[in-house]
């Protein structure tokens, strides 16, 4: 189950063909969402290889990012026989600090490739330890200042972006980071159980081969049960936390000798972000958070429910709204709620394409399978624009479209996230804080109503990990300078839940983006948090003037071969 790039000759040789092979193809040039995977990206007939030039940009960049970081890690173990060690420039003297010069992206930028030896139990201090994988690029005009980068999750892997934040045309999410290794080292460090840095990876309960299992459940049981077992051969899953995470980074950002680190997350790792500002206030620059998911405030997958009907009224008044998408789909709120009402009496049975047989074939779909799914396709603008069409086709019968969707956001969220970590981080820190009258409450006047919970529910009971202390659960306070970004669209973590933190954080201010989505940045908030980070400071920063800046695509009318 470790990811492992020296396992023997064989993969090695697998991996350098791979990455020349990939070498000789035309670079994406995307220009939208967080870095997603080609799982289903080779299939002729589907929705993700005929998805428009834009989505197809954005799904090939997180596979272009991993298999250069494969090449430049090998390229690393190869360069290590023969280059002198350089963690000493640094200023470490840590035994458990292991650093060697290595090369990342299409233009080899030279950087520091690594391992941090930790504890997996830090309470204990002894028993087994893990290795965590991490990258350093180095500021191109050294200042001693660091940005530390979580893309969220919990679960998403740091290093693969190593690859975008040194390309010459980086997409626009991750421009904000790529403007500031000016002046900036650049720090990815894979989380614990995430990645490169023993990882707990279960994206083997999702099989193309066989997609009765994932359309009934979210997470399927059988198939958890047993990655379960195997994960825990090596692994106290209990360990894989939040708070454990947060000291690991104190210990590498002082092992590498940065007083203080400026943190940049997206979505989990806003999360992470808040929790390490309470805990280690005075080893913090400033704060960079976009998709705003504040302890205690917002609590997954609780507001789930909240956030996919948010984001569906919102996809439905912007169509309205729209005359060409109000022409082809004039009843699509009606529609919508006609087809949500057919789960009402227990899943149905559709009409998909198999992903790997490419044949049609019958499956059940349930509805926490159908609404999550759906509500995972809204968090970005450019899988949102297929929504109106899968809607009304579905309506009519046709679910071709619809389970091209539910396939290309299963197997989006299985590579790019380590499903164990993203359930041994949320089954300790959310689910036991979680009453049944808060589900009552957080379900009512969702077309999603109390599924995920109870999915997660049924998931984090197979997963079996011990919950935090419920002193963890409690509003972050702070007086460090913080940027928050929002959309209005966000079905993961709707703006609601930063407006709510703002309080707390007296010297931070919001950006707030119409149309937005989970974590969508335009030229306007990518000049704002750069102007921040520099600053050092959100004071006299307009926030307000990005408010109009985001301009989603426009919708699909049609769509053949689905």
């Amino acid at each position: 189950m470790r990811r492992s790039f020296g396992a023997n000759v064989g993969t090695l040789a697998a991996m350098v063909a791979a990455c020349l092979a990939l070498g000789t193809e035309a670079a994406p040039n995307s220009e939208s969402a967080p870095a997603p995977l080609t799982a289903v990206q080779g299939r002729a007939d589907g929705l993700v290889p005929a998805i428009t030039a834009s989505i197809r940009r954005r799904l090939l960049w997180f596979d272009l990012a991993r298999r250069l970081a494969t090449a430049a890690v090998i390229v690393a173990f190869l360069a290590s026989f023969l280059a002198v060690r350089e963690g000493a420039a640094l200023g470490s003297t840590s035994p458990d600090l292991q650093m060697h010069p290595c090369v990342e992206g299409r233009s080899r930028v030279p950087a520091e490739c690594g391992t941090f030896r930790v504890y997996e139990n830090r309470a204990a201090h002894a028993g087994r330890t893990i290795d965590l994988g991490f990258i350093l690029l180095k500021a191109q005009h050294r200042s001693g200042h660091a940005i530390y980068f979580n893309p969220g999750g919990p679960g998403g892997p740091t290093t693969p972006y190593a690859t975008l934040l040194t390309d010459k045309q980086p997409p626009k999410y991750a421009k904000p980071l790529w403007i500031l290794r000016d002046r900036y080292d650049i720090l990815l460090l894979d989380n614990r159980g995430m990645g490169e840095s023993h990882s707990l990876d279960c994206s083997s309960i999702y099989s193309q081969v066989d997609p009765a299992p994932y359309y009934l459940e979210i997470w399927p049981s059988t198939a958890l049960r047993a990655c379960r077992a195997l994960q825990a051969e090596d692994s106290d899953l209990s360990q894989y936390t939040t708070d454990n995470a947060v000291e690991d980074l104190n210990d590498l950002r002082a092992a590498l000798g940065y007083r203080k680190i400026v943190l940049a997350g997206d979505s989990g790792g806003t999360y992470f972000s808040l929790i390490y500002m309470r805990r280690h206030p005075g080893s913090v620059e400033s704060a960079l958070l976009n998709g705003v998911a504040p302890p205690h405030l917002l609590i997954v997958p609780l507001d789930d429910a909240y956030g996919a009907q948010l984001a569906m009224n919102d996809v439905i008044r912007e169509c309205a709204a729209d005359v060409a998408c109000h022409t082809n789909f004039p009843l699509l709120a009606q529609h919508f709620a006609a087809l949500a009402r057919r789960f009402d009496r227990g899943p149905i049975a559709i009409t998909i394409r198999n992903g790997s047989t490419h044949r049609l074939e019958r499956v059940l779909l349930s509805k926490e399978v159908f609404a999550d799914r759906l509500r995972q396709a809204l968090y970005f603008s450019g899988f949102a624009k297929y929504v109106p069409l899968a809607i009304e086709r579905a309506y009519r019968g046709n679910y071709l479209l619809l389970g091209e969707l539910i396939d290309s956001v299963t197997f989006f969220l299985a590579k790019s996230l380590d499903t164990g970590a993203n359930l041994s981080y949320t089954c300790a820190e959310h689910l036991p804080f979680i009453t049944p009258a808060m589900i009552a409450r957080a379900s009512a006047g969702s077309f999603q109503g109390d599924t995920r919970v109870r999915a997660q529910q049924r998931a984090c009971a197979i997963w079996n990990v011990r919950p935090v202390p419920v002193s963890e659960n409690t509003i972050v306070r702070s007086t460090l300078p913080v940027l928050m970004v929002s959309g209005t669209n966000d079905p993961a973590s709707p703006a609601i839940f930063a407006q709510q933190e703002l309080p707390y954080l007296p010297n931070a201010r919001l950006v707030l983006q119409r149309g937005a989505s989970h974590t969508e940045e335009s030229d306007c908030s990518v000049q704002l948090e750069v102007a921040f980070v520099l600053a050092r400071s959100a004071k006299g920063l307009n926030t307000t003037s990005c408010a109009s800046s985001f301009h989603r695509p426009p919708f699909v009318l049609s769509y053949p071969g689905a």
